[in-house]
C-alpha cells in the first residue's frame, strides 16, 4: 500500500507541474496572440479598402449577421467607404470574409481567411487566392444575385471542386455588401 501512495504522490506532483507550466505558457502568449489577430484584421481592412489612408473607425454594429463594421477614412478625414466582416460556414469550418465598399456601393476588395480557416488545401483553400477574390472587385450588391456563383446563375466562377466554400464566401460577400450599401444610403 505504501508503494501505491508513493507512485500516486509522484504522479500528483508531475500533473501539478505540467498544469502550472501550461497555465503560465497560456498567460504569457495570450497578449501577443490577441495583438497578432488585431494586426491581421487591420491588414485585411487596409487591403480591401485601400483608399482609407487615414485609418479606420469602428462603428456600432446593429446587424446581427456581421461581426464588425468599420468606416474607412481618407488622409483628409473624409469617409472613403466601409468595411464589414462576416463569418460563414465553409466545407472545413468557419471562414472570415472581410469586404470593402466605396461610397458608391462598389466592392473595392475582399479578404478571405481567419484564424480558424481550415478549408481543404488545394481545393477550398483556393478561395483565399486572388484568382477567386479579385472577381468581386467592381461589383455591387445588385450584381450578386442569390449565392452569386455561376453554377447557381450568378457571375462568380467557383473554385473547381470547392463549390461549398465558393458559395459560402459568395453569400457572405453579398450579405456584407448589402449591409454596407444600406449604411451608405442612410448616410
Amino acid at each position: 500500500m505504501n508503494e501505491i501512495s508513493k507512485l500516486g504522490g509522484k504522479l500528483l506532483v508531475i500533473a501539478a507541474v505540467a498544469g502550472l507550466a501550461l497555465g503560465l505558457t497560456n498567460a504569457m502568449t495570450e497578449g501577443p496572440i490577441a495583438q497578432q489577430r488585431i494586426q491581421e484584421a487591420n491588414t485585411a481592412r487596409a487591403c480591401v479598402l485601400p483608399a482609407a489612408e487615414g485609418g479606420f473607425e469602428e462603428l456600432d454594429n446593429t446587424n446581427a449577421e456581421l461581426d464588425e463594421i468599420y468606416k474607412g477614412l481618407t488622409s483628409g478625414g473624409e469617409t472613403a467607404g466601409y468595411t464589414g466582416k462576416i463569418t460563414v460556414r465553409g466545407y472545413g469550418g468557419p471562414i472570415e470574409v472581410t469586404v470593402g465598399v466605396d461610397m458608391s456601393g462598389t466592392i473595392t476588395g475582399i479578404s478571405v481567411g481567419g484564424s480558424d480557416f481550415s478549408e481543404t488545401a488545394g481545393l477550398g483553400a483556393k478561395t483565399k487566392d486572388a484568382a477567386f477574390t479579385d472577381q468581386f472587385a467592381g461589383l455591387s450588391a445588385e450584381d450578386l444575385p442569390g449565392i452569386a456563383v455561376k453554377a447557381d446563375g450568378g457571375v462568380i466562377d467557383a473554385v473547381s471542386s470547392a463549390t461549398i466554400s465558393s458559395r459560402a464566401v459568395s453569400k457572405g460577400v453579398r450579405t456584407v455588401c448589402e449591409a454596407l450599401t444600406e449604411l451608405i444610403k442612410e448616410g
